[in-house]
C-alpha cells in the first residue's frame, strides 16, 4: 500500500498512521499539541509506546473530524508533526501531550461514566434508527464535521514602514 501511495504521491491519510501505531490494551491515542499522535499505555503510568509526527494536512483531516474552534485552529496553524525527530520530543512529551493519569479509584469513575455515556448512545441510536435516521452515516467516526483552515496568515504591515 505505501508503495502504490508513493507511487501516486497521495499522503497516507492520518487514520492509516494511527492503525500502524503499536498499541496495548487500556492504552490510547493523542495527538499533542506538536502535532505528534502518540500511542500511551493504560493507566497509571501513561507511558509512550510509539510515535508519529503528521503533516499539515493530516492534521486538517483529524481537526475536521470534530466541531470547528478557533482556539484550535489558530493552536495547529502552520504545525507540521512531521519536523518533530528528535526521540526526547517524541516519546518524552511534556504531560499536557499526554492523557490524564488517573487513580485507580477515578478510573473507576471514568469508566462507569464512559458506560453510562455509551449506554445513552446506544439507546439514542435504536430510536434513531426505528425512526428511519441513517444513524450509519450520523454517527460514522470519519464523517466530517469542520473545515479548518491551517493555512499561515498574512503577517500584518506596519502601516508606518511603508
Amino acid at each position: 500500500m505505501t508503495s502504490n501511495l508513493a507511487k501516486s504521491g497521495a499522503e497516507p491519510s492520518a487514520n492509516s498512521f494511527m492503525r500502524q501505531l503499536k498499541q496495548v490494551p487500556e492504552g490510547c491515542l493523542k495527538m499533542g499539541d506538536d502535532s505528534v499522535m502518540r500511542s500511551f499505555g493504560g493507566p497509571p503510568e501513561r507511558i509512550v509506546i510509539d510515535a508519529v509526527g503528521l503533516s499539515p494536512a493530516q492534521i486538517k483531516h483529524m481537526l475536521d473530524l470534530f466541531p470547528w474552534s478557533r482556539e484550535q485552529e489558530n493552536l495547529f496553524r502552520g504545525v507540521d508533526g512531521r519536523k518533530v525527530v528528535d526521540h526526547e520530543a517524541l516519546y518524552n512529551p511534556p504531560d499536557s501531550y499526554r492523557p490524564p493519569k488517573w487513580t485507580a479509584e477515578e478510573l473507576v469513575v471514568v469508566r462507569k461514566e464512559m458506560e453510562e455515556k455509551n449506554r445513552k448512545l446506544r439507546e439514542q441510536i435504536e430510536k434513531e434508527r426505528a425512526e428511519g435516521v441513517d444513524v450509519d452515516a450520523k454517527y460514522a467516526c470519519t464523517r466530517k464535521q469542520a473545515d479548518y483552515d491551517l493555512s499561515p496568515k498574512a503577517e500584518k504591515r506596519d502601516d508606518a514602514s511603508g
